[in-house]
């Protein structure tokens, strides 16, 4: 129960957070569609890993949160790594935000 409510609030002040930024910088280069899906199928799949951390290192989630909303943290830095499916996703995000300058 207590992981459970942990992962809504990790969904909350991290996933959906970092998803929305994703979402809006791939939306501003223009990214194709499938990157930007890509990224948001990841930042969804990210969520149980990320809620395994928070409950072994619960300031994490506070600095974490603080990070991604005062913009000192980019989304995809606290993606990557959560899986060989973010890992890739976090790749082309970057590639093409990159490319573009953003």
């Amino acid at each position: 129960m207590l992981q459970d409510l942990l992962a809504a609030v990790v969904g909350v002040l991290i996933v959906d957070p970092l998803q929305a930024e994703m979402n809006e910088r791939l939306s501003q280069v223009r990214a194709p569609q499938a990157v930007i899906t890509e990224m948001r199928t990841c930042a969804a799949s990210s969520l149980p890993k990320l809620a395994d951390r928070a409950m072994a290192e619960p300031l994490w989630v506070v600095t974490a949160a603080l990070d991604v909303w005062t913009g000192r943290t980019k989304p995809e830095e606290i993606l990557s790594g959560t899986s060989t499916q973010c890992d890739a996703a976090v790749k082309a995000a970057r590639t093409y935000l990159e490319s573009r300058g953003a």
